[in-house]
């Protein structure tokens, strides 16, 4: 991992200077004015004449960025207050090159901070692979922080800020559809022979339907590779959604194996690379640039907040008193409420996700005497939980 905050070396152009670690290099670069590397990490600076404001420049990044790569996913924007002129921070991720469920992760996660002068447009971008997003954090953050605009700075921040586009839908998921039955079915048969004796069964006969068993209880190798991670007494990395009509809907991951179903539908099956994984659960979550503004009240009693999490005619309304103190919080209680868990692999306790419709996201935290901290939670940050557990090495999260 890199070297931590604080940076130590300074670099300087015509309009931005920045600090980054000592062990990083300059290369030579025609199309920019400055860019460094080191440690998996790519920072470029370009800056050009503009007097546009920067809601109007961060709405045509926004709008431009999506069609510059096919597939890119904007994970995040944000208010950037320490550049000294007005910024904007937007997140994204490039996917990488196709390839099987077992590829190595070729995605690249892009930082861009974007900021004006009233004379100049300014672009700072940060590049890194999507596998080290977590270990490189700190120190991409602490350039980023590090950035300062150079020279005077005649533009102002608006009072309203920029309309942001939709999350962009999840990606559909192609597979193979089965019965309940058929799955357990499946499943059981995972470093195992084959028995003819399942055929006759109706989870045996689903999966003859599904094309996932021959006629003649054949084994074809793409159901082999399905069932592999299943030999093992493994437990899959699980997103698990409460929908505000009271469906649930569970995407589970394994070793590649990923099983996709509702409690009153029939579940897709199919391999999948992890990356692919995790863009489907941002897509699930609704993951997209959106506005974070926190709530005044930092915690909640903790019988009054699973009521709320439970949903259903019980759901209670937010007390009066909490509601006059913070009324964004308010029209977050409000809202028609997603519940998510992302449940991981020996840990026992899920990270629980809402999202209010047109209000964004909150994440609950732990209980300690009766009250359960409730607080807003970025875009960009709910998709970093999901890289975490989908992608990455298992890691504390509160």
């Amino acid at each position: 991992m890199a070297v931590p905050v604080p940076p130590g070396t300074e670099d300087r152009t015509a309009r931005v200077t920045l600090r980054r670690p000592d062990s990083w290099r300059r290369e030579d670069a025609s199309h920019a004015d400055l860019r460094l590397r080191g440690d998996d990490v790519v920072v470029t600076v370009r800056s050009r004449p503009s007097d546009r404001g920067i809601g109007d420049e961060n709405a045509s990044l926004i709008e431009r960025l999506p069609g510059s790569v096919d597939g890119l996913l904007l994970v995040g924007c944000d208010v950037w207050g320490t550049v000294g002129a007005p910024a904007r921070l937007v997140e994204y991720v490039r996917p990488g090159e196709e390839g099987d469920e077992d590829h190595e992760s070729t995605s690249i996660v892009g930082a861009h901070l974007l900021f004006v002068t009233g004379r100049h447009r300014v672009d700072v971008t940060v590049e890194r692979p999507l596998a080290r997003l977590d270990e490189t954090d700190d120190v991409v953050f602490a350039v980023l922080d590090s950035v300062r605009a150079v020279g005077p700075v005649s533009a102002s921040s608006p009072r309203d800020l920029e309309e942001l586009p939709a999350a962009q839908p999840a990606p559909e998921l192609d597979g193979p559809h089965i019965a309940s039955d058929a799955l357990t079915t499946l499943q059981s048969m995972a470093g195992k022979r084959w028995s003819p004796t399942l055929l006759r069964s109706p989870g045996g006969r689903g999966l003859v339907d599904a094309g996932l068993v021959g006629r003649f209880g054949t084994v074809p190798p793409t159901t082999q590779a399905l069932i592999e991670p299943w030999a093992g007494d493994v437990q899959p990395t699980t997103l698990e959604q409460h929908l505000p009509g009271g469906r649930v809907s569970r995407l589970q991951a394994w070793s590649g194996t990923v099983v996709d179903g509702t409690d009153d539908a029939d579940s897709v099956i199919t391999r999948l690379a992890p990356e692919r994984v995790v863009a489907i659960a941002a897509g699930r979550l609704g993951v997209g640039p959106a506005w974070t503004f926190p709530f005044r009240t930092g915690s909640l009693r903790a019988d009054l907040l699973g009521r709320r999490l439970a949903g259903g005619d019980d759901a209670p309304d937010l007390p009066a008193s909490i509601a006059d103190a913070d009324p964004r919080l308010a029209r977050f209680w409000a809202a028609p409420w997603t519940v998510s868990y992302l449940r991981r692999p020996g840990k026992p306790r899920p990270i629980t996700i809402v999202h209010a419709e047109g209000n964004g996201f909150a994440r609950v935290g732990r209980t300690e005497a009766g009250a359960s901290a409730f607080w807003a939670e970025s875009p960009a940050n709910v998709y970093r939980s999901l890289v975490r557990a989908f992608l990455s090495a298992p890691a504390e999260e509160g």
